[in-house]
């Protein structure tokens, strides 16, 4: 669907839905990291989602949230899909689990606040990408 057509809300709802996977998949077998290179690719592309979803979003979106790094987010998408061939692992994870559980809640706050019923699929759920925001991770 042409993202003129789709709601900056549901582009929101990507970005939780993507840290929450990355989040899911780092609990389960985050100790595998350097060893697992599916893992590895499974959450390069939910951050390339990320990324994608951030660059959809109107400017009026991305400035309710000014302490995120929009542009860097983006940038990041563009260097995993465009310049593959130089990515550097050890940062991949730390946007995984620094970053990205950093950004998640705030996303989820102003996606609570702003449409209700979008949020409401994550009512069940914790008000981050995992409560352990450091994912079990030792780095």
């Amino acid at each position: 669907m042409p993202h003129e057509f789709r709601r900056d809300y549901l582009y929101l709802a990507d970005i939780i839905d993507s840290a929450r996977t990355v989040a899911r998949w780092l609990a389960d077998r985050g100790g595998q990291w350097d060893e697992d290179e599916i893992l590895r690719n499974a959450v390069l592309r939910q951050l390339s989602v990320v990324g994608e979803a951030a660059s959809c979003l109107s400017d009026d979106v991305r400035g309710r949230l000014p302490d995120i790094s929009w542009r860097e987010i983006r940038g990041f998408r563009n260097v995993a899909v465009h310049a593959y061939f130089s990515l550097d692992w050890a940062v991949v994870h730390e946007v995984a689990t620094v970053n990205l559980p950093d950004m998640a809640p705030k996303v989820l706050a102003l996606l609570r606040a702003e449409d209700p019923a979008i949020a409401a699929k994550f009512a069940a759920e914790d008000d981050g990408p995992d409560a352990d925001a450091g994912n079990g991770q030792d780095g």
